[in-house]
């Protein structure tokens, strides 16, 4: 999952200082187009992990595809984070890979590729904007960090 690894690393120190706010729960087609792409993302993941490849997040010893899955689409949609057993930075990033796919248009290759050069590309573009601070994407984690219960940002 060469697209994931290559991002990933430089997204764990892209939030900017923001303050918490309460959030509303997603629900429209860009966003489930975006949850769809970070459970294809952390399901391949959780596959790598446990094919013994390199990998990005942690995962718990018993996790499964589908558990992990419906817990990314609940904590997405609803907040619940019970059952994603995700470190808090590893939440930070799959939120940040969301607001990424939010901005992609529907006819994006990443919701069709994840693993391909041009999602690669796009992914990197809006993950950048994630890193240098984006306004955009800071107004979105003040919206949802406590509804999605993410860490306070740096």
């Amino acid at each position: 999952m060469p697209v994931i690894r290559a991002i990933a690393a430089f997204i764990l120190i892209a939030v900017a200082p923001i303050g918490p706010t309460h959030g509303a729960p997603l629900a429209n087609p860009a966003d489930t187009r975006a949850t769809g792409f970070v459970v294809d993302v952390t399901t391949r993941d959780l596959r790598d992990a446990r094919n013994g490849n390199e990998h990005v997040f942690s995962y718990a010893p018993e996790e499964t595809d589908a558990r992990l899955a419906q817990a990314v689409r609940d904590w997405l949609a609803h907040g619940d984070a019970n059952d994603l057993h995700l470190a808090l930075t590893d939440r930070q990033t799959l939120f940040a890979f969301h607001w990424a796919a939010m901005q992609m248009p529907a006819n994006s290759r990443c919701f069709r590729e994840t693993d391909s050069d041009d999602c690669e590309r796009e992914l990197a573009y809006w993950l950048g904007r994630v890193r240098d601070g984006d306004p955009q994407f800071v107004a979105a984690y003040r919206r949802d960090e406590i509804r999605l219960k993410l860490p306070p940002a740096r």
